[in-house]
């Protein structure tokens, strides 16, 4: 019986050992602005799919430590993104409470569904499905959910309490019968936040300009609290990685949520790969 070789079993002995003191340089400057572009992102990403903020923290850090030691391509991006974020939202808000204690229990099975029927793609050979999906079907699809996003947060932005909706029609129509309450100061709050982060991002393009506006926008909230003190704010983290629990292996659980889990497979598959295409390029 043949016992697999020890790189391929920690493929990071591979290029560990070749690493300089220049190169580790680079790579600290390097992360460390990864790490404050995706601060801000990732709880973004969070909130999206209905999850704690700090569920966008741990998906940003725990994923890249394991990818970066144990992944096959020096080009891979791995963590949380948009698109992904929305189709755990919207497989997962009808069958229970976003943020409650069932809901993160469902988007944790759901992913680890997504991991395994990734795995076995790999482990299958046919990781060269992913090849026969366009770049435009993958941009059809982005964008797409990049509007679903949009309305999903227009709420937010106008500063209404609504409940959710089932489509992203019905929340769009919700808000359009609820413009009548909007509360002002949000609105003003939002639309600065935005604007200041797009002058930014054409000024200072080697900076972490979204860091740079929610700091600004923060500070605008705290020292004017007569006129901000009531807008919503993000719930405040909890200062620990979250306790090891068994999933519930139910049967019909699982295969209610097999569809979506190839779905979120897929799409991980084909956006990293497109992703990693263009930086080999």
């Amino acid at each position: 019986m043949a016992f697999p070789r020890r790189h391929s079993l920690f493929p990071f002995l591979n290029w560990l050992p070749r690493q300089t003191r220049a190169s580790v340089g680079r790579d600290l400057i390097v992360g460390l602005s990864g790490a404050i572009l995706a601060l801000p992102q990732s709880i973004a990403y969070a909130l999206i799919a209905g999850l704690p903020p700090e569920y966008g923290l741990y998906a940003a850090i725990i994923p890249v430590l394991i990818a970066c030691l144990w992944g096959s391509s020096w080009h891979l991006i791995c963590g949380p993104t948009a698109a992904i974020s929305i189709v755990l939202y919207a497989s997962v808000s009808p069958l229970a409470v976003p943020a409650s204690e069932d809901y993160i229990t469902l988007i944790l099975l759901l992913t680890l569904l997504a991991g395994i029927f990734q795995w076995l793609l790999g482990l299958l050979r046919f990781g060269a499905l992913v090849n026969f999906v366009s770049h435009s079907v993958v941009l059809g699809f982005t964008l797409g959910a990049a509007v679903v996003i949009a309305i999903g947060q227009m709420p937010n932005l106008l500063g209404l309490e609504l409940p959710n909706q089932a489509t992203a029609l019905d929340s769009f129509l919700m808000v359009f019968r609820h413009l009548g309450e909007v509360d002002k100061p949000s609105l003003a709050l939002g639309l600065a936040t935005v604007g200041v982060g797009v002058i930014l991002k054409l000024l200072l393009r080697r900076w972490p300009t979204l860091l740079i506006t929610l700091i600004l926008s923060g500070l605008l909230v705290w020292l004017w609290p007569a006129m901000f003190g009531h807008v919503k704010l993000v719930s405040a983290f909890v200062g620990r990685l979250p306790p090891f629990s068994p999933l519930p292996l139910d049967l019909d659980l699982i295969l209610r949520l097999l569809p979506s889990a190839v779905a979120v497979g897929m799409l991980g598959l084909v956006t990293s790969l497109s992703i990693a295409r263009s930086l080999s390029a």
